[in-house]
């Protein structure tokens, strides 16, 4: 009557357990298994409730496999703290048992690819971006390492941006089965510039500089035209007239010289063509004003 009277008395409790598994490098799980297990826990009241969850671990134990196939692992419970001295005590792991695929393990280096939200400021553009390391190595079961081709990292926000930042974010396995060896954050920089419109201008004059002062030039010089990126602001203080020159400072003696063409390039723009890139230049000698012989009165 005794035994039965304490049997009645006996509550049961129900906590969600992480799972660790251990396995050993030649192999790798291929299946996906619960990372948590429902333990059950059958004693007095003030017993189960005065075990905390810690003090009960869960575990798969791999190590000993080096066969590719699909294995039932037992869930194996082990008890400390007040669990350990906790009487009466029954502990159950539901499910008891886990099956589990292996493969062998491979390793393998992707690349790094960045994800983004938002937009920058109006107005700005993103022009450069590096990712450091740029590559970095995952393993895991070999036909899923086979078929990953990158990594991607968390979003990174562009919003309201307009100037250079960097930023260190983690990266995302699409796979929970993929290991990421050695790192788990890469390192985020971009350069940031203000929006650059294709620009066209044509019919530009092409100075001369540096003509000697006993030369001309026997003929004009042909017009230029040319192609280039630059914010509005930048655009707005441009002078086209002044773009295209050629430097005529080594020519002493007349002559048909041919001559490389060069730009002034405003800062903060990029010259994507121009043409012409030389010209032939014709140099005579200047008129030189006749001089009077006349005796003055």
């Amino acid at each position: 009557l005794t035994l039965f009277f304490n049997l009645t008395r006996l509550e049961q409790r129900m906590v969600n357990i992480p799972l660790a598994v251990s396995i050993n490098d030649e192999m790798a799980p291929s299946s996906q298994y619960p990372r948590m297990v429902r333990v059950a826990l059958r004693g007095e009241r003030d017993v189960i409730y005065g075990i905390r969850e810690d003090e009960i671990s869960a575990s798969l134990d791999l190590s000993g496999y080096r066969n590719e196939g699909i294995y039932r692992i037992p869930v194996k419970l082990e008890k400390r703290g007040n669990a350990l001295t906790a009487d009466p005590l029954e502990i159950h792991p539901d499910p008891s048992e886990i099956a589990v695929g292996l493969e062998k393990r491979a390793r393998k280096k992707l690349p790094v690819t960045p994800s983004f939200k938002g937009f920058l400021e109006s107005g700005f553009e993103l022009i450069s971006f590096d990712v450091m390391p740029a590559e970095i190595v995952v393993s895991g079961p070999a036909g899923l390492v086979a078929r990953t081709d990158e990594i991607a990292t968390e979003t990174i926000e562009l919003g309201g941006k307009k100037g250079d930042f960097s930023v260190n974010v983690r990266l995302i396995k699409k796979e929970s089965l993929l290991t990421l060896e050695e790192i788990d954050t890469v390192t985020f920089s971009a350069k940031v510039r203000q929006a650059m419109d294709l620009r066209n201008y044509t019919n530009l004059p092409i100075l001369a500089e540096g003509l000697a002062p006993n030369l001309v030039l026997a003929d004009l010089l042909p017009t230029g035209s040319i192609r280039l990126h630059a914010s509005e602001n930048l655009a707005a203080k441009i002078d086209p007239a002044t773009l295209f020159h050629v430097d005529l400072s080594s020519f002493m003696r007349p002559g048909t010289y041919n001559v490389e063409i060069k730009i002034r390039q405003p800062e903060g723009a990029v010259v994507e063509t121009f043409e012409p890139q030389t010209v032939s230049v014709r140099l005579a000698y200047s008129a030189t004003p006749a001089t009077s012989s006349e005796p003055k009165e």
